[in-house]
Formats: structure tokens, sequence, C-alpha cells
């Protein structure tokens, strides 16, 4: 017998209200030149989207950069022509627990995982990344602008409409190489 998904949804929220109470990492602002280790959170069910994010996870390494990509695909099992590699891994329905959290080490790993930078590359409504987001150890989270999630987030940027993720991941670094902090000038 499996939970209706709107009672799911009000046990999930309750239960990420609580995490976020409790998660009490400093946070401080980081620009993309001074960030070393970046994270990114992304909707892998698309195979552009993959690709997309797989391509920036190259270029950024091309920099002398540490970057680390987790992707949620909304189905019960990855599909062939997703595998985790080097910087890319994924998780599925399959690794979320009865309250849409989810339940797998590499998802365990990367919410520990100490980066400079967290971009959440999904419009929020993906719950698992949202959470996930939310209880990150990164040092600086951004995502896009949304008043109900401003808890998930250090930095949000508000674009119109909805742009693809490609338009986004361009956003996003253009206001992170904005941002200069006074360590990074010493």
């Amino acid at each position: 017998m499996s939970f209706p998904k709107n009672i799911r949804t009000v046990f999930a929220n309750i239960q990420f209200r609580k995490e976020i109470q409790k998660n009490k990492h400093k946070r401080e602002t980081v620009g993309f030149d001074e960030a070393k280790k970046i994270g990114l959170l992304y909707d892998a069910t698309d195979d552009y989207n993959y690709e997309v994010v797989k391509q920036y996870v190259k270029t950024v390494r091309g920099m002398q950069k540490e970057i680390l990509a987790l992707g949620f695909v909304d189905k019960k099992e990855l599909p062939p022509s997703q595998f985790a590699q080097y910087g890319l891994d994924f998780f599925t329905r399959k690794n979320l627990n009865w309250q849409m959290i989810p339940d797998n080490p590499i998802v365990t790993n990367f919410i520990n995982e100490k980066f400079d930078i967290l971009v959440n590359l999904t419009n929020n409504k993906c719950f698992p990344l949202r959470y996930i987001a939310a209880v990150s150890h990164a040092r600086f989270r951004v995502g896009r602008f949304d008043k109900k999630n401003v808890v998930c987030y250090d930095m949000m940027i508000h674009v119109k409409g909805e742009p693809g993720i490609k338009n986004f991941i361009e956003e996003v670094e253009n206001y992170l190489r904005q941002i200069k902090t006074s360590h990074e000038h010493q």
C-alpha cells in the first residue's frame, strides 16, 4: 500500500522544516573566481539537461576547478543513456524514502561535501533537489528566486519566464563572477 502523494507531501514538508531548523552551517559569500569546488543540482530526467551539464562540467574542469553534478531522474530506473561517471552522479525515485527525501549514500555524500558554491539549476518544483540544496554543507548556495524557498539559498537569481538550463547556467556564472570578496584581493 502506498501513501497518496498529497499526504506524502505534507509529511515531506514537515521533515523539511525540521531539517532546515537544525541546519546551522556557517554560510558565506563566495564568488566564482574564488571557488575551488562547485556542486550542481539538476533535473536529469531530460537528456538535453544531462548533455548541457556534462559539457559545463568539462568546461569548468578546464578552469582548474573541481565540480560535481548530481542529477535527479524522475523515474524508477536510470535510462541506459545516462550513467555515472567522474563528476556526474544520479539518483532516481527508487532512492527516495516515503517522505520523498533522498535516501542514498551518493546523495548523503553530496550533501556533506564542503562545496564553495552549490547551484540548484532547477525551478524549485523538484522537492528532492530543493531538499538537498537546503541541507547542503556548501559555503554558498545559489538557486532561482522563489519567495517560498528563501531558507534554501544564500543568493537567489530572478529570471523572467522559464529559461532553459543552458541560459540559467550562463546567468548564474555571470552573477557569481561579479562577486568579489575581501580575502580574494589579498
